[in-house]
């Protein structure tokens, strides 16, 4: 998953040179919300969206953030089941 790394890293040090340990630790948090916010608005596609398709045609036209596939499939693998 490198969407959420390259978040956390990104975030963190820019956090800490623009405001020290309190700046990375926001920085953190901030890349921590943002890929849940991901994961949630996939969870509210497959609830919502994907439950009017076939798992299999759901899987195939589900949305997927560039950098994000791999948590997105993670989660599509388990909400949408067959």
């Amino acid at each position: 998953m490198l969407g959420p790394v390259l978040l956390l890293v990104g975030f963190s040090v820019t956090g800490a040179v623009c405001g020290g340990w309190a700046g990375a630790v926001a920085g953190a948090a901030i890349a921590g919300l943002l890929t849940a916010a991901v994961a949630a608005s996939a969870v509210m596609w497959a609830l919502h969206i994907g439950r009017m398709l076939e798992a299999d045609q759901a899987k195939a036209l589900a949305p997927r953030p560039p950098l994000f596939r791999r948590l997105c499939d993670w989660v599509y693998d388990r909400t949408l089941v067959p």
